[in-house]
């Protein structure tokens, strides 16, 4: 609408003062835009049509819960929507008519009471195996991710040693692990058998 107005006043003020451009110049340009304006407009009203379609089809928002793309009701069943076939797409080409309706199927799950966190995909991951023992030798903040603080004189397991770019792998507790700066801590390996215990 910006470039029909714009058109527009300059088609004015040519009008107005003949010296300053042809008025008739502009009126391809108005007559192009109004065009495109024009089937906007009718796409505008296709897409409300089809959206209008799907929102009659689908459950009432009161019956169902959205939760990560999946519509969920009381029973574990599965909705079906029937989808008019030989539409204009939104790229302006024709969709093939088939001789069966095509079927959208949601997944329908009873409502959880509870979303289950992210990290306990990894909870299932085996405490990997010492191969050592080491001491800081100076205290280390461990801001960056995948880092460990550790204070000066403190013990801990080695888990993974140095494979060439400073960092050593190692954990405080079941749960607390990460790495530190190898020149940081005084590595002890045991003798008897890399990455076991």
């Amino acid at each position: 609408m910006d470039q029909r107005d714009a058109l527009t006043k300059m088609k004015d003020v040519y009008i107005k003062n003949p010296q300053m451009g042809d008025p008739t110049s502009v009126d391809p340009r108005l007559t192009e835009i109004g065009q495109t304006i024009e089937k906007l407009q009718s796409e505008v009203q296709k897409f409300e049509g089809w959206l209008a379609e799907v929102e009659e089809r689908m459950p009432s928002k009161s019956d169902t819960h959205r939760r990560s793309g999946l519509y969920e009701t009381q029973n574990n069943t599965a909705v079906s929507n029937n989808c008019a076939q030989n539409r204009e797409s939104p790229d302006g080409s024709y969709t093939e008519e088939q001789t069966s309706e095509t079927q959208v199927k949601a997944t329908i799950n009873p409502p959880t009471t509870s979303t289950p966190d992210i990290d306990d995909e990894f909870d299932d991951e085996e405490t990997l195996p010492t191969i050592g023992t080491c001491k800081a030798l100076y205290p280390f903040e461990g801001h960056n991710e995948g880092t460990i603080a550790v204070a000066e004189g403190e013990l801990l397991f080695v888990i993974e040693e140095d494979k060439g770019d400073g960092w050593t792998r190692v954990r405080r507790s079941e749960d607390d692990e990460g790495y530190v700066p190898t020149s940081y801590i005084e590595v002890i390996l045991e003798t008897n058998a890399k990455g076991a215990m």
